[in-house]
């Protein structure tokens, strides 16, 4: 899996991470049990936080999951993977089933 685009800040302590990732991922049918490899093409807007996020004191900004990162430091490997895992948990089935 890849991940790849741009960062921009859009406050002082908010970034917007608008990217796409794409490759094969090993996913499990939930029909059959069968381990199979699905290419994945997703195009992904994250909201990054430097710093604690308190959306309370922020304006009005959609339903976007915030990711926190600490120091100015923004761990890509941690995002590739969360997406992941995240495409991982959902419900799949193969093709064909």
């Amino acid at each position: 899996m890849q991940l790849e685009g741009e960062v921009t800040r859009i406050s002082s302590k908010l970034f917007r991470l608008d990217a796409l990732l794409q490759g094969e991922i090993d996913l499990i049918c939930d029909r059959s049990g069968e381990e199979y490899r699905e290419y994945i093409d997703e195009r992904l807007t994250l909201l990054i936080s430097n710093g604690l996020w308190d959306q309370q004191s922020q304006d009005n900004r959609d339903d976007f999951d915030v990711i926190e990162f600490f120091e100015g430091f923004i761990d890509f490997e941690y995002i590739l993977q969360s997406e992941i895992d995240s495409i991982q948990m959902q419900y799949h089935t193969k093709q064909g089933e």
